[in-house]
């Protein structure tokens, strides 16, 4: 069986759930944060298996440059919106670590 996603409809998704995030109250915010979360670790392992597979360098990189262009553009707007709620947000910090992974990944193959 072969899967098939489109980095444009995981693109979409996430702008989807960076939405509802925006939208989320205190009570919900590191619920919806998890969420996220989840959804970029999902994204960089489907990354990892597609770069597996991938004999060029040149396309294992900018599959790299794509996955971590998604997960930056999330990082930078939930660490935007972390800052109305004060208090430890530990999902904020694994998606900086998520991004740091994805950067270290890119580094190998440029």
């Amino acid at each position: 069986m072969t899967l098939t996603l489109e980095l444009s409809e995981l693109r979409n998704a996430n702008d989807k759930a960076l939405a509802q995030l925006s939208r989320t109250g205190e009570d919900k915010f590191d619920a919806e944060l998890k969420e996220i979360e989840d959804f970029l670790l999902s994204l960089y392992r489907f990354a990892v298996l597609a770069v597996r597979r991938e004999q060029e360098m040149d396309r294992a990189a900018a599959l790299w440059q794509e996955t971590l262009d998604v997960i930056d553009r999330a990082a930078r707007r939930v660490q935007g919106l972390a800052v109305r709620y004060p208090g430890a947000h530990p999902s904020l910090d694994r998606i900086l670590e998520i991004r740091d992974a994805a950067s270290d990944m890119l580094a190998l193959y440029t």
